[in-house]
């Protein structure tokens, strides 16, 4: 048997393993304390202008915060060593986080479009100036901290969420100085509410992607970017394995998914008697590199591989 495949990748960098989140500390730091003094600014102005729009936009900015926070607790906790308790250490833990996070922005959307439906039989004066120049900070503030997440967002999901949430807010910002230039030259502060109500289903239409993601992943679900049909083509694609069942990928955190699977090989690859004179343990141990890696391809960070006989070969002693 004669099976040539080369992993040194000589010549170029190959990286699968999850990126770090260390060369963006910073950039967590300064978007969360940014966007902390925003939200008090937006919500103190918010009730004092009695604007329903800031204080929507001020509710969003504060899932931002949040969102931040759970990205950094979760790099943190990932780093924590794993126990006799928690096998697996706690890098699930964001998952669990996000899913309660995702409820409570549901809840908060709820309250605001039921503040918004009374808004709009009972208006109250507004000032919009104060409106127009509370959400221009909020623009400046939500694009500043997005761009420091853009180089970042290329190598890790979790930075590319909190870019895109970070520059959905500033376009929603942008959306607040449109009411409150409305409401400064018109008076007319029915589109205060109206706003409002863009802002609440925004949040929904964002949070029920994360509810839905998040529920998936606590339960063990298959990560969404994972497809395992194309995981099985690419194992059958070596010339050793005959089939492969039983296999379940589930998520250990939001950067890093584990696979179980077994795998049947084919009556060939499974004899003593070889060109390359492996044992079989020797064979099993270099397609267990191979597998490894093609898996790596499909962002399957840790793998559990077992070796099967299928009925035909039951008295092979392979193991």
């Amino acid at each position: 048997m004669s099976h040539s495949h080369d992993h040194n990748h000589t010549g170029h960098r190959h990286e699968h393993a999850p990126q770090s989140l260390e060369n963006i500390n910073s950039a967590f730091y300064i978007g969360i304390a940014l966007n902390i003094v925003f939200t008090a600014i937006e919500f103190i102005y918010g009730y004092s202008t009695d604007s329903l729009a800031l204080l929507s936009d001020a509710t969003h900015n504060l899932s931002d915060v949040g969102s931040l926070i759970l990205a950094l607790v979760g790099m943190k906790l990932a780093k924590k060593t794993a126990t006799l308790s928690y096998t697996y250490g706690f890098k699930k833990a964001s998952l669990l986080a996000s899913l309660i996070n995702s409820v409570l922005l549901v809840a908060v959307a709820g309250g605001i479009i039921y503040e918004a439906i009374h808004r709009f039989t009972n208006p109250s004066p507004l000032t919009g100036n104060t409106i127009i120049v509370v959400s221009a900070i909020g623009v400046v503030i939500n694009t500043v901290s997005a761009f420091l997440f853009f180089k970042g967002q290329k190598d890790d999901i979790n930075v590319k969420g909190a870019f895109l949430h970070l520059l959905v807010d500033a376009l929603v910002s942008v959306g607040v100085v449109i009411a409150g230039t409305i409401i400064y030259f018109t008076d007319w502060t029915i589109i205060d509410p109206i706003i409002s109500c863009v802002i609440a289903i925004v949040v929904l239409v964002s949070t029920w992607n994360l509810f839905n993601e998040s529920v998936r992943l606590v339960l063990d679900g298959v990560p969404s970017s994972i497809k395992i049909e194309d995981i099985k083509e690419s194992l059958l694609e070596i010339e050793e394995i005959d089939k492969v069942h039983h296999m379940h990928v589930w998520a250990l955190s939001s950067t890093e998914n584990a696979m179980t699977v077994h795998v049947v090989l084919k009556k060939y690859a499974l004899d003593a008697a070889n060109s390359n004179a492996e044992t079989p343990l020797q064979r099993w141990e270099r397609l267990k590199l191979i597998i490894r890696h093609k898996l790596l391809h499909h962002s399957v960070h840790h793998a559990t591989l077992e070796l099967d006989a299928d009925d035909s070969l039951a008295d092979e002693k392979v193991h």
